[in-house]
């Protein structure tokens, strides 16, 4: 992608995934981002947001909606359908492991909760790829020279513990792969 080239923020990217299986309403995009079972637990986001995001990834090309007349009762409502610009983004972004160890709690858990549907294979390929991720931020950190006397010990501590923990977290995810794929993902 050129540099130039406006891209959302990861989120509203994610918000892409919902549209992948066919056109969808705002409120059902809501109803899915809400599920408990899914994205919900990580994601909170109100409907004037969510409304708010779609205008915009309408407006950047990403979707394009049309109003669908309901009964006579209810005013006409927007379905979203995804461009083939918005297809190339969301699959990039899916693709692609997560830049930053804060980003892990709720974008690196988007992208697994999509790639569900495309296999064992591709969880696998943006697990690998996002531990190669953690294993660079780890040689980063172990490169510092920091006074164990210091408050910077104590964050420098924390950090190293932070991506220690996402990289043994990724490796049970890899190996819980196919259940994932399955959507029989379970704790224990």
């Amino acid at each position: 992608m050129s540099p130039m080239v406006r891209r959302p923020p990861s989120m509203e990217l994610a918000l892409l995934g919902f549209l992948v299986p066919g056109p969808q309403h705002g409120y059902q995009i809501h109803q899915m981002v809400s599920d408990p079972a899914g994205l919900g637990p990580i994601w909170r986001l109100k409907q004037s947001q969510l409304y708010a995001l779609l205008t915009k990834l309408e407006k950047d090309g990403y979707t394009w909606g049309i109003l669908e007349p309901q009964d006579v009762a209810r005013p006409p409502r927007r379905m979203y359908h995804l461009t083939r610009k918005g297809q190339i983004a969301f699959k990039d972004w899916l693709h692609s492991p997560v830049s930053a160890p804060r980003l892990m709690r709720q974008e690196f858990m988007a992208k697994l909760y999509f790639l569900r549907r495309e296999g064992v294979e591709e969880i696998h390929a943006l697990i690998d790829a996002q531990s190669a991720v953690c294993q660079r931020w780890l040689e980063a950190f172990h490169a510092e020279q920091v006074d164990v006397s210091s408050f910077s010990w104590v964050i420098y501590q924390y950090r190293m513990g932070q991506i220690q923990a996402a990289l043994d977290w990724l490796e049970a995810c890899r190996q819980r792969a196919g259940d994932l794929a399955n959507q029989k993902f379970l704790d224990g």
